[in-house]
């Protein structure tokens, strides 16, 4: 083990595949399992605001469907029955396709049966869209920058199958120590099992590009760096050139981390 640790979300920050995600999977899939082609426009409008250009960015797609449905009601957007989703999202514990799967064997519910298809669809199109994506240019680099001096772990809210296919491309698993996706809980179980009890405080760093992950991080003690939406080729480049040095020299503090927030928040603030 070594004195670093460094978590890396995978989807938006390694990838740019948040926008492919939610506009060419997720949606379209939403559209044709709840028959809402009528409301397109609408539809399109209020997941994107959701999913990628406000604090709920990066949000698991089991609770974002909550936000989004409540969201459509409000609109006048007709929507079945969806009080279901409430008691998955408070029992099932680890939120996948697998505990849904497991939940409707006791809790059986259309609209849920419908949550499974949806979510199942979208991630075999989301497969394909992505299958030929790499990770921005400048992630291997800074990943074997900071591999000699830090555990470098993958937290992700995706399943560990399109993990592990995403980052198998530009042999970006050769820096990285554990992957753990939606099957090891949400991102605050995720690095409580990669850094409980292993590191010191300020020897933790989370990446990502979404104020869930900035959470996560708040949770495990650990500092945040933000991929800022749309700005994610430079916010690597910056880690590479300045903020890795800061963060492995012992010298990434309070003000530093003010610093990244203020501008991380002002791009998400919707």
């Amino acid at each position: 083990m070594k004195k670093y640790f460094i978590g890396i979300d995978s989807d938006g920050t390694a990838f740019d595949s948040m926008t492919i995600k939610h506009r060419k999977a997720f949606i379209p899939e939403m559209l044709k399992v709840w028959h809402l082609e009528e409301y397109s426009d609408k539809v399109f409008e209020i997941c994107e605001y959701i999913n990628l250009y406000s604090p709920t960015r990066g949000i698991d797609r089991f609770s974002g469907l909550k936000v989004t449905f409540d969201s459509f009601k409000a609109a006048g957007i007709p929507v079945p029955d969806y009080s279901a989703i409430d008691g998955f999202l408070r029992d099932a514990g680890k939120l996948s396709n697998a505990t849904l799967t497991a939940y409707l064997e006791q809790h059986d519910d259309a609209f849920l049966q419908d949550v499974l298809v949806w979510s199942k669809n979208a991630d075999v199109v989301f497969q394909q869209e992505v299958e030929s994506l790499m990770p921005f240019k400048m992630v291997k680099t800074a990943l074997e920058k900071a591999f000699p001096s830090a555990d470098i772990a993958v937290i992700s809210s995706a399943s560990m199958q399109s993990l592990e296919s995403d980052w198998k491309k530009d042999a970006l698993l050769d820096c990285v120590s554990q992957v753990y996706g939606q099957e090891f809980g949400n991102k605050k179980a995720q690095l409580k099992a990669a850094t409980d009890g292993k590191y010191q405080d300020g020897c933790k760093l989370m990446i990502g590009d979404a104020k869930g992950d900035h959470e996560a991080a708040e949770s495990a003690n650990a500092w945040f760096y933000p991929m800022i939406p749309g700005r994610e080729e430079q916010s690597w480049q910056e880690l590479y050139d300045k903020y890795l040095d800061i963060y492995l020299g012992g010298n990434f503090t309070t003000a530093v981390q003010d610093e990244l927030l203020d501008k991380f928040y002002s791009a998400i603030k919707g």
